[in-house]
């Protein structure tokens, strides 16, 4: 069995009054969320905290791969919950053909307090 290759690392921290006020903006979460993190944040109430979690979450996946949102739109990356409530990273287009071509392993860890929300993307390659 192949041992998983470390190589990258991104992280994020952001501020939850700067995404409240972003939420309330239609655009912010067009922009920068898929359908399917949206129906989920809307199953949550749009719940500010998971927003924020799932924002920091794209922002940190980008600057793990390296390249920022240059090659890869932030739509592309989707953050969703397990049955436990354990986020994971589903990625479509580009970033997908990338994941697939570079074999790519993403692993993510996410977390927020009463200010701020903070993720981390580790990626490994099989």
């Amino acid at each position: 069995m192949a041992a998983n290759v470390f190589l990258r690392v991104g992280t994020n921290i952001i501020e939850l009054k700067r995404i409240r006020r972003a939420a309330r903006n239609p655009k912010f979460l067009a922009k920068y969320f898929s359908a399917d993190e949206i129906r989920f944040l809307v199953s949550h109430k749009l719940s500010t905290e998971l927003i924020a979690e799932n924002y920091c979450a794209k922002i940190a996946f980008a600057k793990a791969i390296g390249t920022g949102f240059r090659i890869i739109r932030p739509q592309e990356i989707s953050i969703l919950r397990d049955r436990l409530g354990s986020p994971f990273i589903i990625t479509t287009g580009r970033a997908k053909m990338l994941e697939e071509r570079e074999k790519y392993v993403f692993n993510l860890s996410v977390a927020h307090c009463k200010q701020y929300a903070s993720a981390t993307v580790i990626i490994n390659r099989l």
